[in-house]
């Protein structure tokens, strides 16, 4: 199997076939994408092994996000059925949590890079009064860590973020999974930046607007419960995109 280039204006098409699937199933994409984001944020804010369920989840919640979108770009609604099927499918569990062991690899690698070349600058960072004093965090901000931590993780993204589709739908071992899914993200590099610029310059435009029109009615006060629903909505437009990338670079969901 060859994945595709995208053309340079693919993410214009990428963001604008994800917002026709939110508006198509509006309740059930938040549904599954929220439910996603939120699983991923509780289970990785657990002691100890947290990171390492979240990863195992991250395959699953993949799925249940991409087959969500393609079902309401079809005109159906997102079901959670996907996470039961792909559970009960003994070889296909075992291949998902492959992946999601890979995952894991990559995002305790990154932790601990972190940690390693942060703490001599971290330890400088001054509390004054009970407050971190922004100053020193400036003057003594770990670059290098934050650059490295940068890297390893997009190198795991990239390495991850199509495999499970590739292991579910094209029946690929989590090996070439992980293969076509980093080269298939590397082949593309330059729409990926330009959808990921496009994503955040369309949720500061969101963002701002509120915040405005907020303003202008004199109900700043109330300003969390006016941009929770918004931030709900910009990060199912966001995830919205993994099946139409999907389509453009691998095709249809046979195998090959």
């Amino acid at each position: 199997m060859q994945g595709h280039i995208a053309s340079f204006t693919s993410p214009f098409k990428w963001l604008r076939e994800g917002l026709s699937a939110v508006r198509q199933a509006p309740f059930g994409m938040v549904s599954v994408c929220i439910f996603y984001v939120f699983t991923m944020s509780v289970l990785g804010a657990l002691p100890l092994f947290g990171l390492v369920l979240a990863a195992f989840f991250m395959p699953f919640g993949t799925m249940l996000v991409i087959q969500g979108t393609k079902d309401a770009c079809e005109g159906r609604q997102p079901m959670y059925s996907v996470l039961f099927d792909l559970y009960k499918d003994r070889t296909k569990r075992f291949l998902l949590m492959r992946v999601g062991v890979i995952y894991a690899v990559f995002i305790l690698v990154a932790n601990y890079a972190y940690v390693f070349f942060a703490v001599d600058y971290v330890s400088q960072w001054k509390v004054i009064d009970g407050r971190l004093d922004w100053a020193s965090v400036l003057d003594n901000f770990p670059w290098t860590a934050a650059i490295v931590t940068v890297i390893i993780y997009a190198l795991g993204q990239m390495a991850t973020w199509f495999a499970p589709a590739l292991v579910t739908w094209k029946n690929m071992t989590v090996g070439k999974a992980i293969f076509y899914s980093f080269f298939g993200c590397l082949r593309n590099w330059l729409a990926v930046i330009v959808l990921l610029v496009v994503i955040f310059a369309f949720t500061m435009i969101c963002a701002l607007a509120v915040i405005f029109l907020l303003d202008f009615v004199n109900l700043t006060d109330y300003a969390l419960f006016f941009l929770t629903p918004v931030g709900f909505f910009l990060t199912t437009v966001a995830y919205s995109t993994m099946w139409p990338m999907w389509v453009d670079i691998f095709g249809d969901v046979t195998s090959d």
